[in-house]
């Protein structure tokens, strides 16, 4: 499971659930909205009085906010951007009876977690070749990623049709750029004046190739001037009413 959460869009918090969360939870969710203002922990730690440890054990879980005393309480909440409305949405639903808040089944011990991972995103096939030239950035719930580091990842919004139906327009393909790239695997490449592709690639009587899945493009040989980032690890997609793709949902 995997979402995204946009930075050019509003917040749209549901507080009975938020109300529900254990400390580690919680401290997860404030660090998500730390990431998301561009913030340290030492920012949020001068607005609201305390350091950068007493932040640390928030967002770990160490410590439990709501046992701490209700001024410094305020003083993080709004540290971390909440509204007074926010705080007043949340405070109320914390003080509603459990039996009384909206039923959501309990998540199994064994589920998996996801976290945030606030990443570089640059579209397909257009502008710089180097993901370190990106100047957008999005926050991405993913599946914890063993061993990665959030440095080394980077997202690439598919255009066109070449990747159906592996991969459709509009899909966030996230890309690790510490795992050396293998032949048959689906990699992100920086072509100068082709900006950042996605493909399969392939090799060939020794020439490596960049292939399509979708058959109506022909494959090419990889460019000598072009650099591979590195494999396809996770995909994020957003359905349209229950299409991958609006084109496929305009199709009579």
């Amino acid at each position: 499971m995997a979402w995204a959460w946009d930075d050019t869009k509003t917040r749209n918090i549901d507080w009975d659930l938020v109300a529900q969360y254990s400390a580690k939870e919680f401290g997860r969710f404030l660090r998500s909205l730390r990431e998301r203002a561009r913030l340290t922990q030492s920012d949020i730690g001068y607005r609201a009085g305390v350091d950068q440890t007493y932040v640390s054990m928030i967002e770990t879980g160490k410590r439990n906010i709501r046992h701490v005393s209700a001024e410094r309480m305020l003083r993080l909440l709004q540290a971390y951007g909440l509204t007074k409305e926010d705080i007043d949405h949340l405070l109320k639903a914390w003080s509603t009876p459990k039996e009384k808040r909206t039923h959501y089944t309990e998540t199994p011990q064994n589920a998996s977690e996801v976290r945030p991972y606030r990443l570089p995103v640059v579209e397909g096939g257009a502008g710089s070749p180097s993901f370190e030239d990106a100047r957008e950035f999005m926050l991405f719930w993913l599946p914890p990623m063993k061993g990665k580091k959030e440095t080394s990842l980077f997202a690439v919004k598919i255009t066109g049709n070449s990747m159906e139906p592996l991969l459709y327009e509009g899909d966030y393909a996230i890309v690790d750029t510490e795992t050396p790239p293998l032949t048959g695997a689906i990699v992100a490449v920086g072509i100068p004046g082709d900006g950042i592709v996605v493909k399969k690639l392939a090799e060939r009587n020794k020439q490596l190739y960049l292939e399509s899945v979708n058959p109506l493009y022909e494959d090419i040989p990889l460019p000598e001037d072009a650099k591979i980032w590195g494999p396809v690890i996770s995909v994020v997609r957003n359905f349209h009413q229950g299409f991958p793709s609006k084109k496929l949902k305009a199709l009579p």
